[in-house]
C-alpha cells in the first residue's frame, strides 16, 4: 500500500508544483530515466540487484510494481526537480538542491525497505542505493542540459556497475 500512496502523493506534488505547461521540455530526460531503469530490468532480469515482492506490495509481481514507479514517480519527480531546479545559484545552494532531493529519494527507499517492499539482493544496499542516488539526480540535470554528456557518462556507469555485482548478461 505504501509505494501506491506514494505514488499518487508523489503525482499531486507534481500536478501542484510541477510545470506541466512545459512537459514537452522534460520528456527526453524522461524517456532517458525510463530508458535505463527498463534496461536495469532487462539486464537484471534473472540476476535483481533488488526487487518489489508480493506480497507485500499490492502489485502482482516486480515488472509492474517498477512500471509503476517508471510511469508515475519518475516522470512527476522530473516534473518537479527540472522546473525548480535553482538555475543561476550559488553551487552550494544547487548542491543542497541535489542533495535534499537525494535524501528525500532515500527516505522513501528505507521506508520500502523497512516495509519489506523494496528487497535487496546480490551485494546491494542501502549504501549502494543512497551513491547511486547521489549520481543519477544530477545526471538527470545533466540530461535535461547536455544529453549527449549524460549518455557518454551513463554507459561507463553502467558497465561498472554490471561488473562489480557480476550480472550475468550474456547468459
Amino acid at each position: 500500500m505504501f509505494p501506491i500512496a506514494a505514488g499518487i502523493g508523489i503525482a499531486l506534488c507534481a500536478w501542484r508544483w510541477g510545470d506541466w505547461r512545459n512537459w514537452r521540455t522534460y520528456l527526453p530526460t524522461i524517456h532517458y530515466f525510463i530508458i535505463f531503469d527498463l534496461l536495469y530490468n532487462l539486464f537484471t532480469w534473472n540476476h535483481r540487484l533488488w526487487e518489489y515482492p508480493s506480497p507485500p506490495n499490492l502489485l502482482p509481481n516486480h515488472l509492474t510494481m517498477n512500471l509503476f514507479i517508471m510511469f508515475i514517480f519518475y516522470p512527476s519527480f522530473i516534473l518537479i526537480y527540472l522546473y525548480r531546479y535553482p538555475e543561476g545559484s550559488s553551487v552550494a545552494a544547487r548542491v543542497k538542491y541535489v542533495l535534499s532531493w537525494a535524501a528525500l529519494w532515500a527516505v522513501w527507499e528505507l521506508c520500502m525497505n523497512a516495509l519489506g517492499q523494496c528487497v535487496y539482493r546480490h551485494g546491494w544496499n542501502f549504501g549502494w542505493s543512497a551513491a547511486f542516488l547521489l549520481v543519477m539526480i544530477p545526471m538527470l540535470r545533466l540530461h535535461y542540459k547536455n544529453p549527449l554528456a549524460a549518455y557518454a557518462l551513463s554507459i561507463p556507469i553502467t558497465v561498472f556497475l554490471l561488473l562489480w555485482f557480476q550480472v550475468p548478461v550474456l547468459q
